[in-house]
């Protein structure tokens, strides 16, 4: 009967709007600062729970650029301190160099671990980039040799613990931060337990 069809088509689309209710509340908010070799941005990305860390979102070959919301833009070097304001950019994912993840907002939005869990350990390594220098603790397998096991080898992004890069066209422009992803793509040459600073003894 007619009555039955519509209430079944209400009934249908009231689970699926339901449906789509616990999806976005399950999505995850996260502040993060991505970097370029010209330009430093920083804004929210929402993120699905599937990708619910930034290294994640920047692995996934899926879209070529990353969506910020309410974006602050500002060119690398001390000659320029203006700050662009723009409601939404797409960033090439290619075209990031460094990417922070700052502030998370969303309830229970902690990343369980793999089923299939690996014990890792840190490593102190050093990158060295077109327009950076990134040092930062590299986790491998446990007893693993980290030359084997070696970040260059691959062409991803990789985040490094407790990590500090430096702008190398102005080294007081410093980003310190508990996790910095390095896109080992751009990277021109890795060390591990490597300090990339100047060597005071050097002649």
């Amino acid at each position: 009967m007619a009555g039955d069809a519509c209430e079944e088509r209400l009934s249908h689309d009231m689970a699926l709007r339901e449906t789509l209710a616990m999806v976005e509340s399950a999505r995850v908010l996260l502040q993060a600062e991505l970097i370029t070799d010209g330009f430093c941005m920083v804004g929210r990305l929402d993120l699905p729970p599937t990708q619910a860390r930034l290294v994640d979102l920047l692995n996934f070959r899926g879209e070529p650029v990353i969506v910020l919301h309410d974006v602050e833009l500002k060119r690398l070097g001390p000659e320029s301190d203006k700050v662009f304001n723009w409601p939404m950019a797409q960033v090439r994912r290619e075209a990031i160099v460094l990417a922070i993840p700052r502030e998370r907002r969303a309830p229970g939005a902690e990343v369980q671990p793999p089923l299939e869990h690996v014990a890792k350990e840190p490593h102190r390594v050093s990158f060295l980039l077109p327009s950076f220098t990134v040092v930062g603790d590299v986790h491998v397998a446990r007893g693993a040799d980290i030359g084997a096991a070696s970040p260059m080898r691959g062409s991803g992004f990789v985040p490094l613990t407790d990590a500090e890069a430096t702008y190398l066209s102005d080294p007081t422009l410093v980003w310190k931060a508990p996790v910095i992803v390095v896109n080992v793509a751009t990277a021109e040459a890795f060390s591990p337990a490597a300090d990339p600073s100047p060597n005071s003894s050097s002649r």
